[in-house]
């Protein structure tokens, strides 16, 4: 064989196979990092019960009667409050951790029952429905509420509950 041909030969074998494919990999990375902010659990505790106390109703007619979210008297219009029982505010403690957004779900109404009666309570909380922790992973919220009264209810002890709920943001 020609040595001029056996050079042509190597010089189109190379030819086909570049040089930098050879150089190459089929492999090629990135990194990336992870993070989590753990929490503190969100806790709710109740310290007080909605309470309104001993309501006189109204002869005729229909009466209001509310508690508001700043205090815990009693006001009645076209019924009485009574004095000399506690009257009461809903009132709850909300712990987590420091600065947290957190939602608060109070509903709009409850009802009192008595047997086969019931009066409509509509509540009021002194806190948006989103709020934020203080520094110290703290809130209090209280819940107020209203009813009418009319002169038809029937007399005795009303009672029911109402759930309050808080998650974080």
């Amino acid at each position: 064989m020609n040595h001029k041909y056996l050079t042509a030969a190597v010089i189109a074998t190379v030819s086909l196979f570049p040089t930098n494919a050879l150089a190459q990999s089929d492999k090629s990375s990135a990194s990336a990092s992870a993070s989590s902010a753990i929490l503190q659990p969100l806790t709710i505790a109740k310290n007080a019960d909605l309470a309104f106390g001993r309501i006189v109703k109204p002869s005729t007619g229909t009466g209001e009667v509310s508690i508001a979210t700043g205090s815990d008297g009693v006001t009645a219009t076209g019924a009485v409050a009574l004095a000399g029982v506690t009257t009461s505010r809903a009132k709850f403690a909300i712990s987590g951790d420091g600065g947290q957004a957190v939602s608060i779900s109070v509903p709009e109404t409850m009802n009192m029952v008595n047997g086969n009666n019931s009066i409509t309570v509509s509540l009021d909380a002194d806190l948006d429905a989103s709020t934020t922790l203080d520094s110290n992973g703290a809130a209090s919220l209280n819940v107020g509420g209203q009813f009418s009264l009319p002169s038809t209810a029937a007399a005795g002890q009303y009672t029911g509950t109402f759930q309050v709920e808080v998650a974080y943001q």
